[in-house]
């Protein structure tokens, strides 16, 4: 059986002028941006699948970040039809489109049109092992909370133990893949940035979205939405409009075929 990460197509557009690839959040798999076929209409929507989850759920987790980057770097390099291409991840999906990004810059490929994070500092600050420590160890952060804050289904703990089972050990590979991450200084990455987040969100602080632009040649002026940490939940339609203009702007203009 084949192991390793997977594209889903979400919405196979072959004229699309762009190919979008999201990153879900931390224990989730690609039917996290199944609302956004009908939020955003225009890209070749897919979304990255990692073993331990949705049709991999029965494959041990990945917890390498350099391991997961490398592999779907190579799935994105593989699928390039000449389209643009865009990078979108939230909370640790955040992180590894990040790092998908700049792997494919490192080995010369073309780099996308546009990387967009949302919710997660950025990795050269050192804060990860803090943030998340912080979310499994605090002794008032029950299984259920833990579960909610990362919109995972906070009511399975009520049901059967294999009903837990299929949502908390990919979370726990999740933060266990951002524990292990370390940030390598590298030159600015020359791809245009979006920076979205929530504007009450208690694991991202808005004022920690600015400190991305460390790290890009072109900074980006971060875009808050109502809400915490899983605003793209509750903020679908908010979030792919303004994530819609972003792509749009950062495509190459168009060439007039008219003679």
């Amino acid at each position: 059986m084949n192991s390793g990460p997977r594209l889903v197509p979400l919405a196979s557009r072959p004229d699309a002028a762009l190919r979008l690839y999201c990153f879900p959040p931390g224990g989730h798999g690609p039917g996290f941006y199944a609302p956004w076929t009908r939020h955003l209409p225009g890209p070749d929507l897919r979304a990255v699948e990692l073993p331990g989850r949705a049709t991999l759920a029965g494959q041990p987790s990945w917890t390498d970040p350099n391991r997961v980057t490398a592999a779907v770097a190579g799935l994105v390099a593989g699928q390039d039809d000449g389209r643009p291409y865009a990078l979108f991840g939230h909370s640790i999906g955040a992180l590894l489109a990040w790092e998908t990004a700049r792997r494919l810059h490192r080995t010369g490929h073309r780099p996308p049109a546009l990387v967009a994070v949302s919710a997660l500092p950025a990795p050269h600050l050192g804060s990860y092992v803090g943030t998340f420590s912080r979310i499994l160890l605090d002794a008032g952060h029950s299984v259920p909370h833990l579960l909610g804050l990362t919109g995972l289904p906070a009511a399975s703990v009520a049901g059967p133990p294999d009903q837990l089972a299929r949502f908390l050990p990919p979370l726990l590979a999740d933060v266990l893949l951002i524990w292990h991450h370390r940030h390598c200084d590298e030159e600015p990455l020359p791809v245009p940035l979006a920076l979205y987040g929530g504007d009450a969100d208690p694991l991202v602080p808005s004022d920690q979205l600015p400190e991305w632009n460390d790290l890009v040649v072109t900074p980006a002026t971060p875009v808050l939405f109502p809400g915490r940490h899983m605003y793209p939940v509750e903020q679908p339609q908010s979030l792919t409009a303004r994530l819609a203009r972003d792509l749009s702007a950062a495509l190459p203009p168009r060439r007039n075929n008219s003679s």
